[in-house]
């Protein structure tokens, strides 16, 4: 009964269903993990103490239409005191437009002696479409983007860059990283994720690539061919 308690429970609560719940214990507080089917057919892992919901992640959610796919997938893990939790962003269009956001993410969340939760720390990389305006009238990848690759040259490519930056930072509340940082959070994501990429994304090849990489500006995890 224990078992089955554990593994898969069939229950229907605010409109979500929840199809899974784990609990365990920290600093002598019981704390469950809920993960839940919305009606908008997102994915969502919700953390509780005691009945209280402290905070919501995103499992999975997809968007788009027949030319444009977004995907965003998060997992967690827990180790001693922290709660760990990972986010992937990717997207493909046909015309090659809106091909972001491409991202990920790592939020650690410390449970203290009182049984708070606190985010103790949050890095994040991003190529997200930052302007107001349309893909065909603002390229962001000679706006901002390319200078995430290429070292700005001057002072105005500089501060393109440091308003992107920091537009993201603002927005998800983590620290913008680069360099060697970007590459080692990059692989940690995509490595806890794999096998959830390798699902989501099958297919996206023949339907974004034909023969135009650019049409998947987004799709960083290109370079990491096993995933396509």
């Amino acid at each position: 009964m224990k078992i089955f308690r554990s593994l898969m429970l069939l229950v229907l609560m605010l409109g979500n269903v929840v199809v899974h719940a784990k609990t365990f214990k920290i600093n002598q507080h019981n704390f469950e993990i809920k993960t839940t089917l919305s009606e908008t057919e997102q994915d969502s892992f919700e953390l509780y103490r005691e009945n209280q919901k402290l905070l919501t992640h995103i499992k999975h959610l997809w968007t788009g239409d027949g030319s444009i796919s977004s995907i965003e997938i998060g997992d967690y893990d827990i180790k001693g005191n922290q709660l760990i939790f990972y986010t992937y962003w990717a997207s493909g269009d046909t015309q090659g437009l809106w091909a972001y956001p491409y991202g990920v993410r790592k939020q650690i969340y410390t449970i203290n002696a009182k049984g708070g939760v606190d985010l103790t720390t949050a890095v994040i990389y991003a190529e997200v479409f930052n302007s107001e305006g349309s893909p065909e009238e603002v390229d962001a990848e000679k706006e901002y983007l390319q200078f995430l690759h290429t070292a700005p040259k001057d002072q105005q490519q500089r501060q393109a860059l440091d308003h992107y930056i920091q537009s993201v930072q603002t927005h998800s509340k983590a620290r913008f990283v680069n360099g060697k940082e970007r590459a080692q959070l990059i692989q940690e994501v995509e490595g806890r994720l794999a096998s959830q990429i390798k699902i989501e994304t099958n297919g996206w090849k023949e339907r974004f690539l034909e023969g135009e990489p650019n049409k998947i500006k987004g799709l960083k995890f290109l370079r990491m061919g096993q995933q396509l």
